[in-house]
Formats: structure tokens, sequence, C-alpha cells
């Protein structure tokens, strides 16, 4: 496999008006969990997402220091589809500048735009466009296929317009990272990026799903992951749904009132036997989602919002003194699972 990777998340606005999912981004932190990527967790490549254009040009030139191929992901939410090609344009010019800098760099136009972004799935939010795809298993196939084929339209007559201006800025290989629902025109990138999550379905089914986007291209899994805690594995990529809110006092808000029961064995369990059956499938690169999640701190019971998180780390919250060492987090089952597979590989590159 010659991509082995790690997503790193820089500062996403999940829901527009609210703050970055990084928040304050600290550069120096950055630094410290790059680093760590490249020599504890033995990736060779990172997929740095983020808004904010700076903080990712930041991040890269670490990554870039740290000799990993930089998979640059600008990813503006909550917008029209039909309002980012200004934004990806001005993402291109700093990629393209990291590029003839020395940097191996390739650029992500965009993540499942059909869910984070206006304008193709019916609703304002994340939360009101995720029931469209849910309701996808009880249509009837016939009329499924027409609404995918209707909203791949869609999705595309955007893709091909961001891609023209990111192609007019930027030298380097273009791909982009879909959702299992989106049909793409991979005709117009250069790499065939798919987010792909196994749910309650075979091992079997999970990689002859990908069969379909073998087409002679380099083919990708930019993301797979899985939560800390039972079941989780079942539920995938909505593992995080679980969690439907947080209380004034910390607490989180539970599907069913029921808190789930931390495990980080489930999750580390996952990893390592998605990895494998993507290596066995000769994918040329996956990247396991999410380094940290601070967003989601640690803690016990019912405030043990990491667990509904896919990161590889459990950061402590503010007020806890492990939140203000260097650094603010610890390695769970997950990390040191990754780590020893990924060190495998390397030692027989």
């Amino acid at each position: 496999m010659k991509y082995r990777g790690i997503v790193y998340d820089v500062g996403l606005r999940f829901t527009a008006g609210q703050p970055l999912s990084v928040e304050p981004f600290d550069p120096s932190l950055a630094d410290y969990d790059i680093n760590v990527i490249a020599s504890e967790l033995h990736a060779n490549a990172i997929r740095i997402e983020g808004e904010d254009i700076d903080r990712l040009v930041v991040a890269s030139r670490i990554a870039h220091a740290a000799e990993l191929t930089i998979f640059f992901n600008p990813w503006k939410m909550n917008v029209p589809v039909t309002d980012l090609n200004h934004y990806f344009a001005q993402a291109a010019r700093a990629a393209e500048a990291l590029r003839t800098e020395g940097a191996d760099i390739i650029f992500v136009a965009g993540c499942e735009m059909t869910l984070f972004n206006e304008g193709i799935l019916e609703g304002a939010t994340l939360m009101e466009r995720m029931p469209a795809l849910v309701s996808l298993a009880q249509r009837h196939p016939e009329d499924a296929d027409g609404w995918l084929n209707a909203k791949g339209k869609m999705l595309n007559d955007a893709l091909h317009g961001i891609v023209k201006v990111v192609r007019d800025q930027f030298g380097g290989p273009i791909t982009y990272s879909a959702g299992m629902w989106e049909r793409v025109d991979w005709s117009i990138f250069d790499i065939v990026g798919v987010d792909h999550y196994r749910s309650n379905e075979t091992a079997g089914h999970y990689v002859a799903t990908l069969d379909g986007y073998r087409m002679g291209k380099p083919l990708i899994v930019m993301e797979f992951g899985c939560c800390a805690y039972e079941g989780a594995g079942l539920l995938g990529a909505g593992g995080f749904m679980r969690l439907q809110g947080v209380n004034p006092d910390g607490t989180g808000i539970y599907a069913d009132d029921i808190v789930p029961t931390r495990s980080e064995r489930e999750q580390s369990d996952y990893v390592a036997e998605l990895f494998g059956l993507l290596a066995d499938a000769e994918v040329t690169g996956a990247f396991v989602y999410v380094f940290s999640f601070p967003t989601f701190p640690h803690g016990e019971g019912a405030r043990d919002l990491d667990m509904v998180s896919f990161s590889l780390v459990k950061t402590y919250p503010n007020g806890h003194p492990a939140s203000e060492r260097t650094p603010p987090w610890e390695p769970k089952e997950a990390f040191r699972r990754i780590s020893r597979i990924y060190g495998s590989f390397s030692k027989s590159d």
C-alpha cells in the first residue's frame, strides 16, 4: 500500500455560526502531533482537513518537514455548493505555493459535499440533510437509483466548476473524498477517493463494494474508523450519532437515554481488521479517521464524550491538569494498534 495515512483536523465548522472543531489552533501542538503521526504512528501520509487556509498551510509545512505526503483538504461546510469556487481557488493557490517549495502534495477538492454543503440534499443543516440518506434504504430500488442519479448530476455540476478553478492554480494531482452514495464523475480527477466505513455488512461485501471504483486510476480510501464504545463497529460512520447533544453540566445526551459503555478494544479491533481488508484489496492508500477530536473530550461516565468520537487519542477537557501539558492527550488502544501495523509496513519498504 503506497499511502498509509492519518486524517488530521485543523478546524472544521460542522454547524454554521459555531466555533471551529479545533479552537484555538496551536501551531506548536500541531507540530508535536504531526511529528507523532510520522514517527510514532509510522504513517507516510497525512490528510490535513480544515476550513482556514492559513492553518492548512502551517500544518502542511510541518508535514512536509516530517517527510509526509500531504493530502491538502480545504473544507468549507454549510455553504451552497455554488458558492465554493472562489474558496477553492484561494486554497489551490496556497497548495501550489507549497508544491513549488517541494512538498509532495495532493489536492482534495471537497468531501461528501452532498451532505456537508447546501443545495443538493434537502435541509439547511447537516442534521437536517442526514435523514435524506437514511431514507434511501426505504426507497424502491428504481426510485433510489433515479434519486441518486439526479443528486449526482447536481454534485458533478458543482465539481466540474471546482476542478476547473483548482487546475487553473494548482499543478499537482487532484482527488475528491466521496461518500459511498455519491455518484461522482471520476474522469475529471487523477485519483479516485472514497470514504469507506464498514457497518453491519460482511467483510466480503465491504471489499467487493470497492470494485465499482476500480477504473484504471489510483484508488484511495480517504476515511475509515470507529468510535470507542461497545457496538460502535456495527454503526460504522454513524457511530457519533449516539450522542444527540450535551447538557450544561457537560454530560452527554445519548440516544434512548442509554450511556454507551466505553470500549477502546472495539475501536482497535475495527481499525485493524479494516486496514487488513484494504491492504489485501490492494488499494493505493487508506487513511484512519481521525488523530484527535478535542471537541469531544475524555471524561468519566456520561461526561466521556471521547468514546463517541473517532479519535486515536483522548483529549482532556479544559480545567483538567492534563489539559495544561504538551500534549494534552493520551494514546488509545487503536493508536498503539495502528502504530504496530504501520510500523510493520515501514520496515518492509
